[in-house]
């Protein structure tokens, strides 16, 4: 397990296997949660195996081990280059020659307590930062990255000179765009499973949890979420769309409630108040409709899980409605004016 990591309850997928029914299986398996690969074999006669056995077999061998009482399951130890299915392809970033990259960098060893959030997403700590670390995990997450890191170097375009620091140019791009900024570009440094000087994944702020997962954990639909929020993100949507920017996939599950911070740098009271933020930018889902008409979906969805002071508040009803079947027709101009200004 990589040695800045905390340990997580196995979470454990099932890549390939092999069965011969009553005679024998092999797999690959990886732990999503430890970021590691295991390969098994069984021979039992009485076992006809699937996924689901496989995998809980993995996730109690990983158990065990961890918690050093002994496996319920022998495992041989090879070489993690025998086991592990190998990052073939590279990202490259920033560097000492000159180069045109905006964004900083670090290295992956400077990324402290990491803690399993999602495939490819771990919480973490960064200089003294709440972050999450979103990684290259295999090939096919190279280019969703690149394409993360090209529309923040595309905003930041867009603002301009703003400030003093990066700092305030990820505090602009937040307000302006409604997205989560990359900190920094994570940089693998003899640290497997990336090339040596390679891009690892991209750095963020842990902005909150998403919309699916607060909906979750409140099953009476009472997400705080309000009419000044809705708006705000439609303004922020529409200045993407204004930068030529698509984020392609605006659903609950890609948009965060942002809480603000108690304290500000001076240890002032915080001003600014929560919002819908968005992040995963960059990928186009399957059948994606746009950003306009996904928009209006995810509108709806908030108000239906938003709680009784804007759920059931029928002035307010109307108006969310009215903007999302404007956002169907992709007019944001008439979405905006639709939605109160005001915090109902």
């Amino acid at each position: 397990m990589e040695s800045n990591r905390l340990w997580h309850d196995p979470v454990v997928e099932i890549f390939s296997n092999l069965i011969t029914p009553g005679v024998r299986c092999s797999a690959s398996a990886y732990d999503l949660a430890n970021r590691r690969w295991y390969r098994l074999k069984v021979d039992d006669a009485e076992v006809v195996p699937d996924d689901d056995w496989l995998s809980s077999t993995v996730a109690k061998h990983v158990r065990a081990t961890t918690a050093r009482a002994g496996s319920p399951v022998t495992f041989e130890t090879k070489p993690d280059d025998r086991v592990d299915r190998p990052i073939t392809k590279s990202l490259s970033y920033g560097g000492s020659e000159p180069t045109t990259d905006k964004l900083p960098t670090t290295t992956f060893d400077q990324l402290e307590s990491l803690t399993y959030i999602s495939r490819s997403a771990d919480r973490c700590t960064w200089h003294g930062k709440d972050c999450v670390f979103k990684r290259i995990e295999f090939d096919v997450d190279i280019e969703p990255i690149a394409t993360e890191i090209r529309i923040r170097e595309t905003l930041m375009d867009a603002i301009g000179p703003v400030g003093n620091s990066i700092a305030d140019v990820n505090a602009e791009m937040t307000r302006r765009f409604l997205v989560v900024p990359v900190l920094a570009v994570v940089i693998g440094i003899n640290s497997k499973p990336w090339k040596p000087g390679t891009v690892a994944g991209i750095l963020m702020p842990f902005a909150g949890q998403d919309l699916e997962i607060l909906a979750r954990d409140n099953t009476d639909a009472a997400l705080p979420i309000t009419e000044l929020q809705l708006r705000d993100l439609v303004r922020g949507v529409q200045e993407l769309g204004k930068c030529g920017v698509e984020h392609g996939d605006i659903k609950y599950w890609n948009t965060v409630l942002q809480q603000p911070a108690e304290e500000d740098d001076d240890g002032a009271a915080a001003a600014a108040a929560a919002k819908l933020v968005l992040i995963d930018l960059g990928s186009v889902a399957p059948e994606y409709d746009g950003d306009a008409k996904a928009l209006g979906t995810l509108l709806l969805w908030c108000l239906e899980h938003a709680a009784p002071t804007l759920r059931e508040n029928e002035a307010a009803r109307a108006r969310v409605h009215a903007a999302a079947a404007a956002l169907a027709e992709e007019d944001f101009d008439a979405a905006l004016k639709s939605l109160s200004p005001g915090d109902a």
